[in-house]
């Protein structure tokens, strides 16, 4: 929901209901759909979940590439297929001046996945929200996906926002991460804090439940309870009936996100007298 906000693709009856969404100071969520659809390609790339929904099956790779990039940049017919084959070489494409006019369904899961990667980043955006870009691929699919996300933020400077609920892509890819619950952030901070030393009370059941690889354990860590229905969240903290943790403020007051060592979490732990703070 976040990315599709940030990008502007939120289905009715979805909506914006407070906060601003600014991109290098500008903001952006109140845009005409005009300008709005000059800004995503161009300046906020995408990579979505399933590319075999991204990719247009009626179009061979190239000309996908080739339009995006046209649609954006000021190049030749022969500059973007040129740009284009670049591109399939840079994701790891194989003979890519050769497989550029395939279509999607000539591609395996992650050659496609590439290929929507590229999409993504053909228009040099300054920002490239991927949705879960590695959970349809298979373990070594994924670390490929990972590194070359990686390695091309690095190269071309581009800022990702990677949406995932995969902890070990997140200790590996990320600098920062925020874990949500309920629609809300509970805490935020350094990637190397939150996960080896979480604060809020979920962040922490979520870091019990990975198996330790340093010793043997009969039975893993669990969140007791379920995620609550948007439409019937618990007043005050919504993670409260499930909290190990928690006192009679819980129950009665939303607590917003405050300093805790080196992260902000959303608990009133940290607002208790003497708290780590």
């Amino acid at each position: 929901m976040t990315g599709a906000a940030i990008i502007g693709l939120l289905e009715p009856p979805g909506r914006i209901a407070s906060g601003e969404i600014r991109l290098e100071g500008e903001r952006i969520d109140n845009l005409p759909y005009a300008k709005m659809r000059r800004i995503r390609g161009k300046r906020i790339g995408a990579i979505f979940q399933d590319p075999l929904t991204t990719l247009n099956p009626l179009y061979t790779i190239g000309r996908q590439l080739v339009e995006t990039m046209q649609t954006h940049l000021p190049l030749s017919d022969a500059e973007a297929r040129k740009r284009a084959i670049g591109w399939l070489e840079q994701v790891g494409i194989p003979a890519a001046a050769q497989r550029i006019d395939a279509y999607p369904h000539e591609f395996s899961g992650g050659m496609r996945q590439r290929v929507v990667i590229a999409l993504a980043l053909c228009a040099e955006p300054q920002l490239v929200v991927a949705d879960e870009p590695t959970t349809a691929l298979d373990v070594s699919i994924q670390a490929q996906i990972i590194a070359l996300l990686k390695r091309l933020a690095r190269e071309q400077r581009t800022a990702i926002m990677l949406v995932t609920h995969d902890m070990g892509v997140i200790a590996e890819t990320a600098d920062r991460v925020a874990v949500m619950y309920a629609g809300r952030i509970v805490e935020i901070g350094p990637v190397r804090h939150v996960v080896r030393h979480a604060q809020h009370p979920y962040t922490a059941g979520l870091m019990a439940s990975i198996p330790p690889l340093d010793r043997k354990v009969e039975r893993l860590a669990q969140i007791d309870g379920s995620m609550p229905r948007l439409n019937a969240v618990p007043t005050g903290c919504a993670f409260n009936p499930r909290c190990p943790k928690v006192f009679d403020r819980c129950r009665v007051e939303r607590p917003e996100l405050m300093l805790a060592g080196e992260t902000n979490a959303a608990c009133w732990l940290y607002a208790r007298p003497g708290a780590a703070a």
